[in-house]
């Protein structure tokens, strides 16, 4: 059985991604097809624009055969710890081959087992170096973390196989210029502009139907957590480093939204996107333990599936994986910090996240 894997937030779901998942059934032919999927908050700090139900539910009707949820302590982190979980899981999940897409052709394991086998050259330590020495350090080996992202995710993504030596083979999908650009989408979609001819019909209708939430829903909670906190509470915080909360405390008074508050407390030594994962983290009260308690337990949580994925689910009930499909008292522990932030979520949109809710099933009985 060729069971392959990729790895997505969908946010949301656009004809790029449909054109990618097509374009791997057609040229590798795989038996199954799973996605680890990013939950209700994205890598660059964000929320996503429609749940994970509404997305794991396109995913399935669109062409994967099973999606899983990359968990918010593995999905709003820097490009190495996002891919190390997704990864993890989708080792979890029993696939043969990882696909995922670059903007132009690289040979991403010579340049990954250069890495793993320099580590003394430049080490990726997110609290001590610059953003600045990061773009350099990629920069010297052709690859561009400014302009080509897919490059960055995935040559983490081989590091990832390589250093925990997992039986993973790659392969890579060539992204053309003209490709659909999720960043894009949601520009227009803030500034109400048509998306037609951009999106599947089937997002457009999700669309149409939820509430968009952005941080300019949320940044009221921002502003009441940083203000009512003190700085010793706020340096408990997960990831916040070398006095930033002074800076929080200072910048948050004169704040009207948060485009406005997040330009202000920037710096050179911080990229937006750490900036905006850090604010994720103020808002949601992470703290080290709870990222900690969720890396040390794995667990793969079910979000859509449709019969070859049913089928395959079954295999792995076999095997000692833990597999998550609804939330109980026992799942409860596992997810607790998911759904701390599931909560907050909910609190501009109303909309449970977790009790209650079933994945997605297409064509099953």
């Amino acid at each position: 059985m060729k069971v392959y894997g990729l790895i997505a937030e969908f946010n949301p779901f656009h004809n790029g991604h449909k054109l990618f998942i097509d374009s791997i059934k057609q040229k590798y032919h795989p038996d199954v097809l799973i996605a680890v999927m990013s939950g209700n908050f994205v890598q660059r700090g964000d929320f996503a624009v429609l749940d994970k139900w509404d997305r794991a539910k396109l995913a399935v009707e669109l062409g994967v055969d099973l999606v899983v949820e990359l968990p918010m302590a593995y999905a709003v982190e820097p490009a190495e710890l996002f891919a190390q979980g997704a990864v993890k899981l989708l080792q979890l999940a029993g696939i043969d081959t990882l696909v995922f897409g670059t903007e132009q052709p690289t040979d991403f394991l010579e340049i990954a087992d250069k890495i793993n086998h320099s580590a003394g050259i430049f080490k990726q330590d997110y609290q001590q170096s610059s953003a600045t020495n990061l773009t350099n350090y990629y920069q010297s080996l052709d690859i561009d973390i400014t302009k080509l992202p897919n490059q960055l995710l995935g040559l983490n993504y081989v590091q990832q196989i390589q250093q925990h030596d997992f039986p993973i083979t790659v392969q890579t999908i060539l992204r053309e210029p003209s490709d659909f650009s999720a960043t894009k989408i949601r520009q227009r979609l803030a500034a109400k502009q048509s998306i037609a001819g951009l999106v599947p019909l089937l997002t457009q209708e999700q669309l149409v139907e939820q509430n968009l939430v952005t941080w300019d829903d949320y940044f009221p909670y921002l502003k009441y957590r940083i203000t009512s906190s003190s700085v010793t509470e706020l340096q408990s915080t997960y990831q916040m480093v070398e006095g930033l909360e002074y800076k929080l405390k200072k910048e948050i008074v004169s704040s009207n939204n948060f485009t406005q508050f997040v330009e202000q407390v920037k710096s050179k030594r911080y990229t937006m996107a750490r900036l905006r994962r850090l604010m994720i983290y103020v808002l949601l009260n992470v703290k080290a333990t709870e990222i900690n308690n969720v890396y040390k337990n794995p667990y793969l949580r079910v979000l859509g599936f449709n019969k070859v994925g049913q089928k395959y689910l079954n295999t792995l009930k076999k095997t000692d994986v833990k597999l998550i499909t609804r939330v109980g008292k026992k799942e409860n522990e596992l997810l607790d910090l998911e759904i701390k932030a599931d909560r907050v979520r909910q609190l501009v949109t109303g909309q449970e996240e977790n009790f209650g809710k079933m994945p997605y099933m297409k064509g099953v009985n």
